[in-house]
């Protein structure tokens, strides 16, 4: 979620309960709009309208400047992980030593056993 849209949710939030209907004016969601952005009807009614598809609020209706808005559901963001310590690195499973001893093995047995029939061969 953007930053406007959590910001208008939780104004919505604070002054309703939730399933319950409660009229806002446009300046008391303007109001909730973060630090530097811009009050725009098109950027409000954006938000109010990606929160209501979302499931967050049931909007009843908007006439002029109003809004009849029942939150449905708080928004919870993700708890943010701070990862102080870094990941080990992910051990190579001991199958693949086992599979590659075993082919190395075999490669050399194969040569040796090779070279020794045709010294066997060779001595006929």
């Amino acid at each position: 979620m953007d930053r406007i849209r959590i910001a208008v949710l939780d104004k919505i939030c604070s002054l309703a309960a939730l399933g319950r209907f409660v009229v806002f004016s446009e300046d008391e969601l303007f109001d909730a709009f973060p630090d530097g952005e811009e009050r725009r009807d098109a950027t409000l009614k954006g938000a109010l309208k990606s929160l209501k598809e979302d499931g967050f609020i049931d909007l009843k209706y908007s006439s002029g400047n109003l809004y009849c808005i029942a939150p449905l559901k708080n928004f919870e963001p993700l708890p943010v992980v701070e990862e102080t310590e870094p990941k080990p690195k992910e051990k190579v499973p001991k199958v693949r030593h086992i599979r590659g001893a075993i082919f190395i093995s075999a490669f050399f047995g194969g040569a040796l056993g090779s070279l020794i029939i045709s010294l066997i061969f060779a001595f006929i």
